[in-house]
């Protein structure tokens, strides 16, 4: 069972307190909320405000950055393996010395798969496409979510959803070196200290020592 996740939480890192901007369980679902009330009522830009709604369940299911996401395509999506193929921002180089493009495979959570498919049958994409899924620009996406920003009266922003998803995946006791993965994050270190959350309870970790 998930944990709900409160406002204003802090974590702490080397001596010093961080402030982690994330959204809470109810600003969520406020979010989907708006642009589900934009697809409703906008009827000349519902194609739109669909592609935004599956934009942020990919923000939220994945942790991926946001010039991550945009890169995504149908073709790495696989839905038989029920998982997504981030293209990462660091390239690398072959054996050869080569840069090659690197990947990372993360799982796909059942509401993102839902949200997709039925995304795809909407707009009539197939799943074997090459092109982009959000052919959008930063900027555009910004604007979008700063309009809607003033609205609900909090702060919206892409990065802010990546945060969200590392903090649920600790409080719901998600391997370290499993959310490291997810994240891309290099080094460990920079995964850790999403551990470190003010006032959350780590004695059900002890108990499990034997």
């Amino acid at each position: 069972m998930s944990l709900q996740l409160p406002k204003n939480m802090m974590v702490q890192s080397s001596g010093r307190s961080l402030s982690i901007d994330f959204f809470s369980d109810d600003e969520v679902q406020k979010i989907f909320h708006e642009i589900s009330d934009k697809i409703s009522s906008d009827r000349r830009r519902t194609g739109k405000h669909k592609r935004y709604f599956l934009l942020v369940e990919f923000l939220y299911r994945t942790g991926g950055r946001i010039d991550e996401i945009l890169k995504i395509r149908p073709s790495d999506v696989n839905l038989a393996t029920n998982s997504i193929r981030l293209k990462t921002l660091k390239q690398g180089k072959d054996r050869n010395g080569i840069q090659r493009e690197k990947y990372r495979v993360i799982p796909l959570h059942v509401d993102l798969r839902d949200a997709y498919m039925q995304y795809l049958l909407d707009m009539n994409i197939s799943t074997k496409s090459e092109d982009p899924l959000f052919p959008m620009s930063r900027q555009v996406i910004d604007l979008y979510f700063k309009k809607m920003q003033d609205k609900l009266g909090f702060k919206i922003h892409a990065h802010k959803f990546r945060h969200t998803f590392a903090v649920k995946a600790i409080m719901d006791n998600v391997p370290l070196n499993v959310l490291q993965q997810w994240l891309g994050h290099s080094s460990i270190l920079t995964t850790s200290i999403y551990t470190q959350i003010t006032g959350m309870d780590t004695s059900q970790f002890m108990e499990r020592i034997r």
